[in-house]
């Protein structure tokens, strides 16, 4: 069994594979793991941001290969977006990958308990509604072959300035967007945000059925897996006022929640690299080690 290691010592390969299949489109997954060495590693289940909309697999690149240098197999999706994907299909892709990770860690050269997931925004929205509802009706629609009987339950998530309360978020660009003056962060466009959520969602009622933070508070959930939140001081898209009233509502359901702010920083920040992206790496190094340590040993807990 190969150890975790946070100095990221190993050098790290990737592969694209098709995880699932919804009509005539093709799920696919980046699985990153390191090139030497025969696992199997611990697992991780990447879901990328983009305001429900943009973006792909390849994304949080930086992030993924950095994490997966620390010996780990981490398996970044690709869901369906936009009219495709919206609610709730989108989560219904990321429940499947997650299915997959599991059915397939032999292949994979995984081990998948503890499973963790990972998502940046939007990304860590959708991870967190199936850590939160793995067994939900509504999220087991995305047929994956050979995952019968097969959990999609996770261990932990690490939701990177996630977005856990869509109706809240909406308004909060409502009001933003009435604002004179433009922002000064680049990642900031209010109009093209609201568009997304009008995509997405069929109405601000479905934006509050999709709510994480509503889900724990009206005790909703399945399980409550342990979450460690980044969220970047200067961020606009989600406020920081957002973030901790959901750490606190998590806290008060019973669930283990950190918050870290890192200052100085935007949103999403660690997607491009630097001297921040390292320091907020090196502290998801850090908590992913104390999971494994804690699944391995349960009394190493403090």
């Amino acid at each position: 069994m190969a150890d975790f290691d946070p100095s990221g010592p190993h050098e790290v390969v990737y592969e694209d594979v098709e995880y699932a299949s919804v009509g005539d489109a093709s799920l696919v997954a980046r699985v990153y793991r390191p090139r030497a060495g025969s696992g199997p590693w611990p697992a991780l289940v990447d879901v990328h941001g983009g305001a429900w909309c943009y973006f792909d697999r390849t994304v949080d690149a930086y992030i993924d290969t950095a994490l997966a240098a620390c010996g780990m197999v981490v398996v970044a999706l690709d869901f369906r977006q936009g009219e495709s994907g919206r609610y709730p299909r989108a989560v219904a892709d990321v429940v499947a990958g997650i299915r997959w990770t599991r059915a397939n860690a032999a292949r994979l050269a995984a081990r998948v308990d503890p499973l963790g997931a990972i998502g940046g925004s939007t990304g860590g929205h959708l991870a967190m509604l199936a850590a939160l509802r793995p067994s939900a009706a509504e999220f087991a629609t995305t047929p994956v072959e050979g995952d019968e009987g097969v959990a999609a339950r996770v261990a932990y998530v690490l939701p990177l300035w996630p977005i856990l309360d869509p109706l809240a978020r909406y308004r909060y660009l409502l009001a933003r967007r009435a604002e004179p003056g433009a922002s000064p962060d680049r990642l900031f466009q209010p109009q093209r945000l609201i568009e997304a959520h009008r995509v997405f969602f069929a109405d601000e009622a479905e934006m509050s059925r999709a709510s994480v933070r509503r889900i724990v508070e009206e005790r909703e959930f399945e399980s409550l897996p342990p979450i460690w939140i980044a969220h970047p001081e200067l961020d606009e898209n989600v406020t920081l006022a957002m973030s901790e009233a959901f750490v606190a509502a998590y806290r008060s359901a019973g669930g283990a929640a950190e918050l870290e702010v890192f200052p100085g920083v935007g949103h999403s920040f660690a997607n491009f690299g630097g001297e921040a992206a390292d320091r907020a790496i090196e502290r998801m190094r850090r908590f992913i080690a104390r999971q494994l340590e804690l699944a391995a040993d349960p009394r190493s807990a403090r």
